[in-house]
């Protein structure tokens, strides 16, 4: 059976970019051919939590990831979670235009959301928590994102939003926006502890070494946290003259 064929884009060493895909992925390659071409990246990414009770009875817990990555071309993104109840997501958007020498347009836009309020956590007895990376993604390139969690009630979320225009002409249009957002503050989630408490053990280490492009690491431990970590990269080539 022949293999694929495989989209790549290339860009200049000093960007520390290149991505390698499956030509076809699904959500994540977009080519256009027109005189007047159009990248458009739109993601919209809501995380919600809301009126949720845990009673969490402890224990140890850990989650690793070992020895794996390494030597990685193209696109990787792991959720990892020991916990109860938690949102995590690696969304990742990629387009390309192909001017011909005509007008290129460039468009990003991010609308990223995370609601968390009125839940109650009662924690017994917490035990020894960990999440570690350990050698991994070494001598790789392309986008990685990696979220850990051995907690509860956590919203994890990484995006990556890339347009890119080639053979543009003399006229060309860059537009980008992003929201971010987070609905609900401490005062309106209660947490109770009782007995031994544990906090937590977060490890990266001997990893990521030679590695060029987008790495997203997320690693938690505790409990009712948000974190988002947003990346948005807008490209122009001109035409050859």
């Amino acid at each position: 059976m022949a293999a694929d064929p495989v989209a790549t884009i290339f860009m200049s060493p000093e960007a520390g970019v290149l991505v390698t895909l499956p030509a076809g992925t699904d959500g994540v390659v977009t080519l256009t051919d027109d005189n007047a071409a159009i990248a458009a990246v739109n993601i919209d990414a809501v995380q919600s939590l809301v009126g949720n009770s845990i009673i969490d009875q402890g224990g140890n817990r850990s989650v690793d990831f070992i020895g794996s990555g390494n030597f990685l071309t193209g696109v990787l993104s792991v959720n990892q979670e020991a916990g109860n109840m938690n949102n995590q997501a690696n969304i990742r958007s990629i387009a390309i235009a192909m001017a011909d020498g005509g007008l290129g347009d460039v468009q990003i836009n991010v609308n990223a959301s995370q609601e968390l309020r009125n839940n109650s956590l009662q924690v017994l007895n917490a035990g020894n928590t960990s999440v570690t990376i350990d050698n991994s993604f070494n001598n790789g390139s392309g986008i990685v994102g990696i979220n850990q969690t051995t907690g509860n009630l956590n919203q994890q979320l990484t995006i990556v939003a890339i347009g890119i225009g080639l053979n543009v002409g003399p006229d060309a249009i860059q537009v980008g926006d992003a929201q971010l957002g987070q609905i609900g503050t401490e005062a309106d989630n209660h947490r109770t502890d009782d007995g031994t408490l544990d906090a937590g053990h977060n490890t990266l280490s001997n990893s990521f070494n030679d590695f060029s492009g987008i790495a997203q690491i997320s690693q938690v431990t505790g409990d009712m946290n948000r974190v988002t970590q947003a990346v948005a990269v807008s490209v122009t080539t001109p035409v050859a003259p």
